[in-house]
């Protein structure tokens, strides 16, 4: 059984937004969650009071308890993050939505009705996930969703999962017979980031995908000197780790559901 958790970026006004999961076998998922618990040690120890939360945009940016430790120092720290869960090989999905092409699209296509950016993105890595996983042996690829808490999409995005558009199938190939969404584990699960550490590694895996995303596609400018390559490294670092292009993006003969998420989807992702 694995265990996928998700935290997104950018839902505000940004051009871009992001969700990250990482996915982790239950059963090398207590040693990551250790040496998580032992990073927000230390950091706590670096600004001298207690670190419970990883907040990636307050870090990156050196406001709240962050503000006294400058920009190489935090840098190097991220660089740690990223080589820390490479070693783990823990795998990474994600989405991202280039909000204009996505605004326009939601009004020309019947199939984006009631799909608001959050769950359009909370959909597409679910499809993602299910693509992948199903063709694990045994229950193998069987897969528990767990999202940071969000109040407003809870119950609609519950009830997508349990009751998916007939156009998703096409998504991931289901057979004749196959339950829908087969792979997900019961419901989504949705928690305080406070408490599920890899919750906080994925919003530091959307943060900076986001980033990326909006310095290649020129969205954005670069907020200090380096920041194009300091965020190029680091983002191509975890694509890396995903679960594999052809399951999130399909190049090779993409069927119409692979091809709405890349309709709304930044350039360079496609």
């Amino acid at each position: 059984m694995k265990f996928c958790y998700f935290d997104e970026s950018g839902t505000g006004d940004q051009p871009i937004s992001v969700m990250a999961g990482v996915v982790a076998d239950a059963h090398r998922m207590h040693l990551t969650k250790d040496t998580w618990s032992g990073l927000l040690g230390q950091l706590s120890d670096i600004v001298g009071q207690p670190v419970r939360e990883f907040h990636s945009r307050k870090f990156y940016s050196g406001s709240g308890i962050w503000k006294g430790l400058d920009g190489p120092h935090r840098a190097s720290i991220i660089s740690a993050i990223v080589k820390w869960m490479k070693d783990r090989k823990h795998k990474v999905v994600y989405s991202a939505l280039d909000i204009q092409r996505y605004e326009e699209k939601r009004n020309e296509d019947a199939r984006f009705e009631g799909l608001s950016a959050w769950r359009t993105m909370a959909l597409h890595v679910a499809l993602s996930v299910q693509r992948r996983h199903q063709g694990e042996s045994k229950n193998k690829g069987h897969t528990v969703l767990v999202f940071d808490e969000q109040v407003k999409e809870k119950d609609r995005f519950t009830d997508l999962i349990l009751n998916p558009p007939e156009w998703t199938d096409e998504y991931y190939e289901r057979k004749r017979g196959r339950k829908a969404l087969d792979q997900l584990v019961d419901v989504p699960h949705f928690v305080d980031s406070k408490q599920v550490e890899l919750v906080q590694v994925a919003d530091l895996y959307a943060f900076i995908l986001r980033r990326q995303f909006e310095l290649e596609t020129g969205l954005d400018e670069a907020k200090y000197t380096d920041e194009r390559n300091k965020v190029g490294a680091w983002a191509e670092d975890i694509l890396s780790q995903t679960i594999g292009n052809g399951h999130i993006y399909p190049k090779k003969q993409p069927s119409d559901a692979a091809q709405l998420f890349r309709s709304v989807a930044p350039e360079c992702c496609i």
